[in-house]
């Protein structure tokens, strides 16, 4: 390495980093470029994006697995290598670990195994409907927190909690319509299927939602909270529309894109400015030699960890079969 690049390489390390609000908010620009893309599917394609092209779910595609949803968890997770952290959250950490591959080993394996049909099949709707909510409720709760802080409101509060619960319910409900909408439109109350009365109370629940987050953006005392406020309201109606347009993709890629490049610049800050001076974290210590900030490597980091492990399962998966 050269000396230019090695006093770069101090300098980026000396500095004090923010998260940019601005480009936080940038990240909502997905949501008119997907609307352009189905306008574009619409006049030129004749839907043939959405019908033949375009899975309903985003993990199938490479670039998705490659940047998003996992490489967001084991960023967290290298975050959490910490001197400081480890002791502090070690039981409640191994404890949740305990309790997921628990409830995934029971879900998938001993149900099916000791429990009649109907009820495994049962069990592993229940366990979808309960990852399901689990999964909206974090999205939603990242991006509603950043909301209240850039608007230098408090977040918390019963006017605070019914907004994050409403969106909550909205958003499950969607969730749940794109990953099994065959299974929802098979079940019947009265003469309406599972799946349209799950697009109703979808629908109700946003329109509720957008209500409650109208209010609470009254407390706003900053224009960029409130802008960034109202690009979570309109996320939900974008949702929601690209729900009934058949654009399953998209109702689960927004939340997703913007929630994990969030988590992504986050984590990214954090580690860069928490080792700035002293490397509390054992896993940028140990690849110190390497002279790349945390800024820089956390992403790289959590990218090639979580491809590998994912290779790793799948290899493993293939050569047990």
């Amino acid at each position: 390495m050269t000396a230019s690049a090695n006093t770069a390489s101090l300098l980026l390390a000396d500095r004090q980093y923010k998260v940019s609000s601005p480009l936080l908010l940038s990240l909502y620009s997905i949501i008119p470029a997907c609307f352009l893309l189905v306008l574009v599917d619409h006049f030129l394609f004749g839907h043939q994006l959405r019908d033949q092209y375009l899975p309903s779910n985003p993990a199938t595609l490479l670039i998705w697995a490659v940047v998003f949803n996992f490489p967001h968890i084991v960023s967290s997770l290298v975050t959490l290598a910490d001197d400081e952290y480890i002791p502090f959250y070690k039981q409640r950490f191994l404890k949740a670990l305990l309790i997921i591959a628990c409830g995934v080993l029971a879900v998938n394996i001993l149900f099916p195994l000791f429990f009649p049909r109907n009820i495994a099949v049962g069990t592993h709707y229940l366990f979808f409907g309960f990852f399901a909510t689990y999964t909206m409720y974090h999205v939603l709760s990242q991006q509603f927190g950043i909301s209240m802080m850039l608007m230098k409101a408090r977040p918390g509060g019963r006017d605070y909690e019914i907004w994050r619960y409403l969106s909550t319910i909205a958003a499950t409900a969607m969730y749940g319509m794109v990953f099994v909408p065959f299974d929802l439109q098979k079940v019947m109350i009265g003469s309406a299927s599972l799946y349209q009365i799950g697009q109703g109370v979808a629908g109700l629940f946003v329109f509720l939602a957008v209500a409650q987050g109208f209010y609470l953006s009254r407390q706003s005392k900053r224009q960029l909270g409130s802008w960034y406020m109202y690009s979570n309201l309109v996320m939900l109606i974008a949702t929601f529309a690209f729900l009934l347009l058949g654009y399953g993709i998209f109702v689960i890629a927004i939340p997703r894109f913007v929630h994990d490049l969030t988590a992504l610049m986050i984590y990214s800050v954090h580690d860069q400015n928490r080792n700035r001076e002293v490397q509390h974290n054992y896993i940028y210590k140990y690849l110190s030699f390497l002279k790349v900030p945390p800024i820089i490597l956390c992403p790289i980091l959590a990218i090639v960890l979580a491809n590998s492990i994912e290779c790793g399962a799948y290899l493993f998966d293939v050569s047990a079969g």
